[in-house]
C-alpha cells in the first residue's frame, strides 16, 4: 500500500517533466538521445577512472604512487558525475515512467546515495589522518573499507544503470 502511494506521489510530481521542454528535444531530436548517452558514458568513465583508481589505491594496490598525487585527479571524477546528473536528468525529462517506476533504476539510486554517505564520511573522518601517513604503507582499516564500499557502490551504479533497459515499470 505504501508503494502504491510512493508511486502515485512520483507520478503526479515528476510526470510533468515529460511536458518539459528538454523532454520533448530528447524524445523529438534523432541525434539527442545517442550523444546524451554517449556524453554519459564518458562521464562513467571518468568516474571510474579517476574515483576507482583512487579507491584502488585506499585499497592498497599501487603504494608508490602516493595518494596526494591520485587525489588530483577527484576533481575529474566530480565533472564526469556532474555531467552524468546533467544527462540523466535528461534521460528521466524524456521518459519519467521509464526510470522512476523502474526498480534498476531505483537500485541506482540507492547506490547513488551510498557512495555520497562514503565520500562524506571519507572526508570528515579518515582524509586528514590518510594525508599524514607515510606514502609506502598499506592504508588504515578506515580507508581500506571506504575504498572498498566506494569501488562497490560504483560498480553497483554502472550495473543498475545497465539493467535499466531490462525492466520495465
Amino acid at each position: 500500500m505504501a508503494l502504491d502511494t510512493l508511486n502515485d506521489w512520483l507520478r503526479h510530481t515528476l510526470n510533468p517533466l515529460y511536458r518539459t521542454a528538454i523532454g520533448e528535444f530528447m524524445r523529438s531530436s534523432r541525434w539527442a538521445w545517442p550523444i546524451f548517452e554517449s556524453l554519459h558514458f564518458l562521464g562513467m568513465s571518468l568516474v571510474i577512472g579517476t574515483i576507482g583508481t583512487f579507491d584502488l589505491r585506499l585499497l592498497g594496490f599501487a603504494r608508490a604512487v602516493p595518494v596526494r598525487a591520485l587525489h588530483r585527479l577527484i576533481p575529474l571524477g566530480i565533472a564526469g558525475f556532474l555531467l552524468n546528473i546533467s544527462t540523466g536528468i535528461c534521460f528521466i525529462c524524456a521518459f519519467p515512467d521509464q526510470y522512476l517506476f523502474n526498480a534498476a533504476f531505483r537500485w541506482k539510486v540507492v547506490f547513488i546515495v551510498i557512495a555520497g554517505l562514503n565520500v562524506l564520511f571519507f572526508y570528515t573522518r579518515v582524509f586528514r589522518r590518510l594525508e599524514a601517513e607515510s606514502e609506502n604503507v598499506a592504508p588504515r582499516l578506515a580507508a581500506r573499507i571506504v575504498g572498498g564500499v566506494s569501488l562497490g557502490a560504483w560498480v553497483g551504479v554502472m550495473s543498475a544503470g545497465r539493467l535499466i533497459t531490462f525492466f520495465r515499470p
